[in-house]
């Protein structure tokens, strides 16, 4: 089954399209404290494990706003996000409260942020990632937990970090779980798209970019 959306939970200020393919930010409010608002959305199914690879998935990002201090976190979480929002049929059941931070979802590894990536809770300070990614174009950002629970993030399949959690004293990403994907829209992200039959790269082409409009199929985009 092709990687998806939830419906919920998900952040108050982001809403779904193109049959839960395509992630969108709402407009802010006035007033409202951006940090203390989530933004988070989580796939309805856990992502595709690769046979003596891991686990692996890609955005295409449409529209991001370049002046942004962030630009969106991205990662995995193996908290079933369904354990996050109330029982089906519970009576006066309402929508869940998401935090707006991602270290307060267990289990959570999350990068992108400006410098920084939460492992598990825990802030990192990591090297910026989207240093080359220019304003106003389209790119592919893509997610890789390696069989040794290492994290590895691709943009438009060169690699922009390789975070080693042994070399920190952490503990690695439990690949043996089921992982979801975790795509926080915090700071410039506005519209990306999940690339639906994206593969992992190979590390023999590690350093050669995607052709245009390579690396998945995915929805059309406005």
């Amino acid at each position: 089954m092709a990687v998806r959306f939830r419906d919920t939970p998900c952040g108050s200020k982001v809403h779904f399209a193109r049959s839960n393919l395509q992630v969108n930010l709402r407009h802010p409010e006035p007033g409202v404290i951006a940090r203390d608002t989530s933004k988070f959305a989580f796939s309805a199914e856990p992502v595709k494990k690769f046979a003596g690879k891991g686990h692996w998935f890609e955005l295409r990002v449409e529209d991001f706003s370049g002046a942004s201090l962030n630009l969106l976190g991205i990662g995995f979480t193996s908290t079933d996000p369904g354990t996050l929002a109330p029982a089906y049929g519970e009576e006066h059941a309402v929508e869940p409260e998401l935090p707006g931070v991602p270290d307060e979802i267990p289990k959570s590894y999350v990068a992108g942020y400006a410098r920084s990536c939460y492992w598990d809770g825990v802030r990192q300070e990591i090297e910026p990632m989207f240093k080359t990614v220019k304003p106003y174009t389209i790119f592919q950002i893509g997610v890789w937990a390696t069989l040794a629970g290492c994290f590895e993030v691709y943009i438009d399949h060169r690699l922009a970090l390789a975070f080693d959690p042994s070399l920190r004293g952490l503990e690695p990403i439990n690949t043996e779980m089921p992982l979801w994907a975790f795509v926080d829209c915090a700071g410039g992200l506005r519209k990306a798209t999940l690339l639906i039959d994206s593969v992992p790269p190979n590390p023999d082409e590690e350093g050669t970019p995607e052709p245009p409009g390579g690396g998945g199929e995915f929805g059309d985009f406005e």
